[in-house]
């Protein structure tokens, strides 16, 4: 089966069940992230995974065409980012996404949430239903380890967070905007370290993005998921923990430098390219970095919101798991 130049590599059936939380995702040579994204997906509640590989040589592809709830597609090597792949991600969600909420992230990004220790997806967007929200914003924080990026060694499979556990708490600022998801977030790490009060283009790299959407027919991504087409937006704030800076980051940005795949954006892939051209051991630990512990602690520094409307929901469904038969 093909939709426009995507080649589907398995044959295992689709069923039509909207009640399945389902994540789409475009990767190459992503092997030694995917594991662990997968996993993390899994125990959330992602019940499908659709997967866009644009060309793995690294045994990517053969992973994704065995895991049971998997289907992967393919189309050859080649500048997917930009305007193509994003269009190719709408094609896959209006064919398999639509009336279903849908996940879009990338191969080396974890979707958090207030309260995701306790609380599944699924009861998450049942929340968000009965709020009507079509959508949610979400930071992307950027996390990395303590010493240099070329020497934070990773074994594929590996809780990611033990090997990067740092982010930047501050300084961010956000402006309005007029499509979903209504706002763009600049500054944390960065724009600290690769733009180092420079910008990439007319203004500072964004870190907005819509990746948990409620698919219908006619909505549309724009620029990957920094923008989306009219939704109804909910009014807490989740993050997405962002994956990059491993031991491969050099690597990576030197062999995919004529594609720009693998980065959501051109200007950040040059700011990428230079800063490692002019230091080739540089490390994004500093004074501004603090170590992950759990949503609770995104919800106090004000990198993730919440509401006391869903706080309550997170009470009533822990007091009426309490209270079944062991």
């Amino acid at each position: 089966m093909t939709i426009g130049d995507m080649k589907r590599i398995d044959g295992r059936p689709i069923p039509d069940n909207r009640q399945e939380i389902r994540a789409f995702l475009t990767v190459r040579n992503d092997m030694l992230r995917l594991a662990s994204t997968l996993r993390h997906y899994r125990q959330l509640g992602v019940g499908r995974f659709f997967v866009l590989d644009t060309g793995s040589t690294d045994g990517t592809l053969e992973l994704l065409a065995t895991a049971p709830d998997i289907h992967a597609f393919s189309v050859p090597a080649g500048p997917a980012g930009g305007g193509d792949g994003v269009a190719r991600i709408n094609a896959l969600l209006d064919a398999y996404g639509v009336g279903s909420w849908t996940l879009t992230v990338g191969a080396g990004e974890l979707f958090i949430y207030p309260h995701y220790e306790q609380l599944e997806l699924p009861l998450f967007c049942r929340y968000l239903d009965y709020l009507g929200a079509q959508a949610v914003g979400c930071l992307l924080l950027d996390m990395y380890s303590a010493g240099p990026i070329r020497d934070t060694v990773y074994q594929s499979g590996a809780p990611l967070l033990k090997t990067c556990p740092y982010f930047d708490a501050a300084p961010y600022r956000m402006e309005r905007t007029e499509s979903p998801p209504y706002f763009e977030i600049h500054g944390g790490m960065r724009e600290r370290v690769f733009c180092q009060g420079k910008t990439t283009g007319d203004q500072a790299p964004g870190l907005s993005r819509v990746p948990l959407v409620k698919w219908r027919v006619g909505m549309e991504f724009f620029q990957g998921t920094r923008s989306l087409s009219a939704a109804v937006i909910a009014n807490v704030l989740t993050v997405l923990l962002r994956f990059e800076f491993l031991g491969d980051f050099h690597e990576r940005v030197r062999t995919e430098s004529a594609l720009g795949e693998l980065f959501d954006d051109m200007g950040m892939h040059r700011a990428y390219r230079d800063l490692l051209r002019d230091n080739e051991s540089v490390s994004l630990f500093s004074d501004k970095s603090v170590q992950f512990e759990n949503s609770a602690q995104l919800v106090q520094l004000g990198l993730m919101t919440t509401t006391k409307a869903y706080e309550e929901s997170v009470r009533l469904t822990a007091a009426a798991r309490a209270a079944q038969p062991a």
